[in-house]
């Protein structure tokens, strides 16, 4: 138990760093440094999201960039909310030059809540100024306020 609330709180902090610093590059149509978001690709993610208190997330998904499909897994750890459910999420990439790039931690901050199906949109941002626009479905229930830190390492 000591371990998981260890592992809990690293995750949490590491998100709220993150979160601090990048996820406000993510909104609007420039990124921190005034520069454009420039198109790179489009994102399928499915991911499974089990929360209390804690909240953890695993999943996968596949990536088109420069014409090629390329497989990748999730996880993560977040903080705050309740429940289960699943997330199926579509969506633009920006600002990836290099696809060694897209692996890294991204971070959100998520407040919704689903009970059957749920709709949202995302945006996150990871180390290497990678942007995620997503739109997603979602199925179960649950009650999500917090800042998750997602792990994006490719297959």
């Amino acid at each position: 138990m000591r371990t998981f609330l260890g592992s809990a709180l690293m995750g949490f902090v590491l998100a709220s760093g993150l979160f601090a610093a990048g996820v406000a590059v993510a909104a609007g149509q420039t990124t921190a440094t005034g520069a454009p978001k420039v198109l790179s690709g489009t994102v399928e993610i499915d991911s499974t999201q089990i929360a209390f208190l804690v909240s953890g997330k695993w999943g996968g998904g596949v990536l088109e960039f420069q014409g090629k499909d390329h497989a990748f897994k999730i996880g993560g750890l977040g903080i705050g909310g309740i429940g289960a459910q699943t997330v199926r999420a579509v969506g633009a990439v920006y600002n990836l030059s290099d696809l060694s790039k897209f692996a890294g931690t991204y971070v959100q901050a998520r407040a919704g809540a689903t009970l059957g199906t749920g709709k949202n949109v995302m945006s996150l941002s990871n180390q290497h100024g990678v942007i995620l626009e997503l739109k997603a479905s979602t199925q179960g229930a649950a009650l999500s306020v917090g800042v998750d830190g997602l792990i994006v390492t490719m297959k």
